[in-house]
């Protein structure tokens, strides 16, 4: 039955050449954090401070092998860095003849990513709200005004969320456009194992569940 959810379930953080090669067969949609450093690279690190040397390059070669996807959660979009970074991924994409719809821009910056979704790129939207059991009413009504502003807005072709934000979306959002999650602390199994889990995967509008497996490589 996993099988049968596997360009649905891709997985969560992938941060190293050694998790991706390792995990590879298992996962060949992989999650990875990319900050986008002045010399014109993307550098792989969760952490805008931190810095393991590891670039993408390789990440695209090896997608134009498998014909995988990526999640690209870039943690430091900017008005100031867009254009740059637009061009710096026009040639990533070209050189190794990756399809920009094998590829998913993440990010909290909306007007940015306009740039992005404007050049055929599958952008989303990072939701940054705090758990909706956490805020009042009122502020959860707010958080979903602001994005249904943004999906009317057409920014981006998807809203990215934690998890703990899906039933309050599908709820409260009363609009078409994709959905991506993550799971913190589930694994593929977890998530086929459990009735919430099954709902998810059954759902047509929510594209991509992250999952999570360390592996031996995990940063």
């Amino acid at each position: 039955m996993l099988d049968d959810f596997q360009e649905k379930i891709w997985l969560h953080r992938c941060d190293s050449l050694e998790k991706l090669h390792e995990l590879d067969a298992k996962y060949p949609n992989v999650e990875v954090d990319v900050v986008f450093r002045k010399d014109g690279t993307f550098d792989v690190t969760h952490d805008v401070n931190t810095s393991f040397s590891l670039v993408i390059d390789p990440y695209f070669s090896l997608m134009e092998k498998t014909d995988g996807k990526m999640w690209m959660g870039i943690k430091n979009l900017e008005q100031e860095n867009k254009t740059e970074m637009l061009s710096e991924l026009e040639k990533l994409v070209g050189f190794c003849h990756i399809g920009k719809d094998n590829l998913i821009v993440e990010s909290r910056n909306l007007e940015a990513l306009r740039l992005f979704t404007k050049n055929g790129y599958y952008t989303s939207y990072y939701v940054p709200f705090d758990k909706p059991e956490k805020i009042s009413e009122e502020e959860c009504n707010s958080c979903i005004s602001i994005l249904q502003k943004i999906v009317d807005g057409k920014a981006v072709c998807a809203l990215s969320f934690p998890c703990w934000w899906y039933s309050t979306i599908k709820e409260r959002l009363h609009r078409s456009i994709d959905l991506l999650t993550w799971r913190h602390r589930t694994s593929k199994f977890m998530l086929l194992a459990s009735p919430r889990g099954r709902q998810m995967l059954k759902d047509d509008q929510l594209e991509v569940i992250l999952v999570k497996e360390k592996g031996s490589h995990h940063r």
